[in-house]
């Protein structure tokens, strides 16, 4: 669909996607939901440019071997644009115990389907 805007319920499905793969712990297939020129944003982090950048970031975490969780307590959508509530709930490696930290993300679709950017706010 190159150059047309996708359907709603087709952005859903990109969105979907995504947050599928973050459940499985699938942060390879995570990486490849993302537009080549993606920005992604953790709080207090330097925001990534591209979806390499993002993929060795997301490869990098994967590597640390951090056991860890995402899961997804409400999506709230409207075209184009979505905000993601969740808890991301990881070790703290070394026999330390478990800390979850509740977060929104605020989602935009470019045309193509694919994820432009992901800005996370933690709360």
């Amino acid at each position: 669909m190159r150059g047309k805007r996708r359907p709603p319920d087709a952005n859903a499905d990109s969105l979907t996607a995504l947050l599928d793969a973050f459940a499985r712990g699938d942060l390879s297939t995570a990486a490849g939901c993302f537009s080549a020129d993606a920005t992604y944003r953790e709080p207090s982090r330097t925001a990534l440019a591209g979806r390499e950048a993002i993929a060795a970031h997301f490869a990098r975490f994967a590597a640390s071997g951090v056991a860890w969780t995402f899961t997804v307590d409400e999506v709230i959508a409207n075209g184009a644009r979505a905000c993601v509530v969740y808890r991301f709930t990881a070790s703290g490696g070394d026999g330390e115990p478990r800390r979850e930290r509740a977060g929104c993300a605020v989602v935009r679709i470019d045309e193509r389907g694919e994820i432009a950017e992901w800005r996370e706010y933690e709360g």
